[in-house]
């Protein structure tokens, strides 16, 4: 019996079945041959044309045959369970299927061994399946191996990138592939290849944007099928796609001990699908590559390290190269020091070990001693400024200059111009050629010192000392080569307003003892050579001895002493008081007392800034000491040179000036007094002018000579009718 719409026909049973009962037996060298000997066999076999077809991934592929098509299997793929139906053979758990005409029924048999030729066939395509899965992984695995090969020889983070992108691109059959790493808050395109356009060798992405800021946002993999038609990335890339015509994308993380470090994304300008088995791959790749960074970096920071380490030791090499001939330097010019050398001694020294000029100025930048190496002509300017602590020309210009200090001043600088050294070696001994000029300043200053010491002794047993030690000071005083003959003075100073300039510039106590300081230096070396060597100062005051000096000579030293000061302290003021003249040194402590009394004067009376003794008036005798009012030396300075002269002349001088006097200093009364011509009487007070110095038309010359006049009378005895004046 047949159903309705269907036909039972014979089957040539001998010509189809034993042939498929033989390939069932067998073990198939080619899948598609088998699957044509099935087709043509089973087409025996039923008397009808019979299509043999595959499942593949996500539809039925027809592999030998000309029957009925694919029409009828099951849209979903194989069925769990049987679904044997007329025209179709699909036996559950295969992925073969036997299609015929539907209008054909077949004997139950006839479909069991069709069946099972599916079966056979079923795995005879599994079997090629896993020899291709076989050889496919052996083929990823070798082009695995020869990327990891790859990406461990790179030497540098940058070849590595570079590394990682081409065998991606090759390995994934993608356009364009690029490697991107973090920055912060972004990716940046690191290394690209097979990019089109310059702006995608640029790319940055922040989280969410595209491809690759999608799995900078997730740190999962992304991919797009077609970017005309995928929702799930941003818009914020669509145009660069275009122009590199790119249709598909595949991006994975970059991870370096769960940090993530980047993205490797791929693209193809083709619509296509990346598979499980293309994900697998890009992170086995993408891991592999942080490996290979990682490993690039770190070869990168040994090799720096090493570089480092290199230019270190030769650095090291070069300062220790540096500091060997610093210190022989230094040691020659300690021993040139030690052994007595001066300023010229050091800069020849300097000047032969680094082959340079060299200079050392004074105070006020005027060029203390020089040399200047091998050269024949010397840079060295004639004078310079003040310098800075520590100053440096241009390169155009090189120069190195140190300041250089004695017992706390600043006495001077150092200027070397360079020459065969390098310049770390003038840098290194700028300062040790400064220390070595301070050192010789120092050890002249020290003998200085004790110079000054031994003067200020001799000065001090001159003023003060016993006659015999004044006697003794004076032989003293001749083995330092001072002087001391022709008519002596002292000189007495004193700086009225130190405390009040410290007050009001912050001094301390150095600085004001530095003010001090700078004042008897001034007194002992006046720049026009006429300083006084015998000088002390005791706090604010000041005494020396000068000699030789007349009244006008003596008021202009002392000016001469102020007008320096001021030059370097403009607002302090300075009182002298000046002894008379004495001819022997026994006499000093003497016009000590006087010096005193005339600075006492100065201090009192003001408006000059100097006072002599002997232009006191009775004013000495007013400040004079109470041990010695002087009354004596007052009258002999007024009247001595008169009274010798009437001696010696049988004059008249003293008469004739009482007469002047008495006649309230009236010419004609005084003349008619005395029974003389007026023009005798004005010889008479011409020649007083010319033995005493005052000049009777002056008030304070009149009464220095009254007042001495009753002095004398009062000194007089009434029965020294001799000494009379008269």
């Amino acid at each position: 019996m047949t159903s309705a719409g269907s036909r039972q026909l014979p089957v040539p049973r001998a010509a189809g079945r034993p042939g498929l009962a033989g390939l069932l037996e067998s073990v198939p060298a080619d899948v598609a041959a088998a699957a044509g000997d099935v087709a043509a066999h089973a087409s025996l076999l039923i008397g009808t044309p019979v299509t043999v077809a595959a499942w593949a991934d996500d539809g039925w592929r027809a592999l030998a045959g000309a029957g009925t098509g694919l029409a009828g299997l099951p849209p979903a793929g194989p069925p769990a369970r049987r679904a044997d139906r007329r025209g179709l053979v699909v036996p559950p758990g295969t992925t073969v299927a036997l299609c015929w005409d539907p209008g054909l029924d077949i004997d139950p048999g006839t479909r069991g061994l069709l069946r099972q030729t599916c079966v056979w066939l079923s795995l005879a395509l599994a079997g090629r399946s896993a020899t291709g899965r076989v050889e496919d992984s052996d083929a990823e695995g070798e082009a695995v191996r020869e990327v990891v090969a790859q990406l461990l020889t790179a030497r540098d983070v940058d070849q590595a990138l570079h590394t990682i992108a081409e065998r991606t691109l090759r390995l994934l059959d993608s356009d364009i592939c690029g490697v991107m790493l973090r920055e912060d808050d972004i990716v940046r395109m690191r290394a690209c290849v097979g990019n089109r356009v310059a702006e995608t060798a640029r790319l940055r992405m922040h989280r969410g944007q595209g491809v690759a800021g999608l799995v900078f946002l997730t740190g999962e993999p992304a991919k797009i099928d077609s970017y005309l038609d995928d929702e799930t990335i941003s818009n914020d890339f669509m145009s660069l796609a275009e122009k590199e015509e790119t249709r598909s994308a595949l991006a994975v993380p970059m991870r370096l001990q769960g940090e993530f470090v980047g993205v490797l994304e791929v693209w193809r300008r083709r619509r296509s699908t990346f598979t499980d088995r293309d994900v697998r791959r890009m992170v086995t790749l993408a891991d592999f590559a942080t490996v290979a960074i990682d490993n690039a970096r770190l070869h990168d920071e040994q090799a720096a390290a090493r570089a480092d380490a290199e230019r270190a030791r030769d650095a090291l090499q070069h300062q220790v190269s540096v500091l060997d001939r610093s210190s022989r330097l230094q040691h020659d010019l300690l021993t040139t020091v030690v052994e007595g050398g001066g300023l010229p001694s050091i800069v020849r020294t300097v000047a032969a070990e680094l082959d340079c000029e060299i200079g050392v100025y004074g105070p006020d930048g005027t060029l203390l001693a020089s040399h200047s190496g091998r050269r024949l002509v010397s840079s060295l300017p004639a004078t310079v400024g003040r310098p800075n602590r520590r100053r440096r020309t241009t390169a155009a210009d090189r120069s190195w200059t140190r300041p250089v200090y004695a017992d706390g001043d600043q006495v001077g600088q150092v200027v070397l111009l360079p020459g065969g050294g390098s310049d770390e070696t003038m840098e290194a001994t700028a300062g040790q050629v400064a220390m070595a000029c301070s050192l010789a300043l120092l050890r002249e200053r020290a003998a200085s010192r004790a110079r000054a010491e031994a003067i200020e002794q001799v000065l001090w047993d001159l003023l003060q000392g016993p006659v015999e030690h004044r006697l003794a000071a004076r032989t003293r005083a001749q083995q330092l080569g001072l002087a001391l003959t022709g008519a002596l003075r002292v000189v007495h100073g004193r700086i009225e307003n130190v405390e009040d300039l410290a007050a009001e510039h912050g001094w301390d106590t150095s600085g004001t003892e530095r003010l001090r300081r700078q004042v008897l230096r001034t007194v002992r070396t006046l720049d026009d050579g006429r300083g006084l060597g015998l000088a002390s100062l005791r706090g604010d005051l000041l005494v020396a001895i000068a000699s030789d000096l007349d009244r006008s000579e003596a008021k202009d030293l002392v000016n001469a002493f102020s007008a320096a000061v001021h030059t370097e302290w403009p607002d302090l003021r300075m009182t002298w008081g000046i002894s008379r003249e004495h001819g022997d040194v026994v006499d000093l402590p003497g016009a000590w007392n006087e010096a005193r009394t005339a600075l006492s004067a100065a201090r009192r009376l003001g408006g000059e800034n100097a006072f002599l003794y002997e232009e006191l008036g009775i004013v000495r005798l007013l400040l004079g000491s109470g041990d010695d009012p002087d009354l004596q030396t007052f009258i002999d300075d007024v009247t001595g040179p008169l009274v010798a002269y009437d001696r010696d002349n049988d004059g008249a001088l003293i008469r004739t000036l009482r007469a002047f006097f008495d006649a309230d200093c009236s010419q004609r009364v005084a003349a008619e007094r005395l029974f003389v011509h007026h023009k005798t009487l004005r010889y008479r007070l011409e020649r007083i002018r010319q033995l005493t110095g005052l000049d009777l038309s002056r008030h304070e010359d009149r009464m220095r000579a009254d007042f001495a006049l009753r002095l004398l009378q009062v000194n007089q005895t009434a029965t020294d009718d001799g000494a009379e004046p008269g």
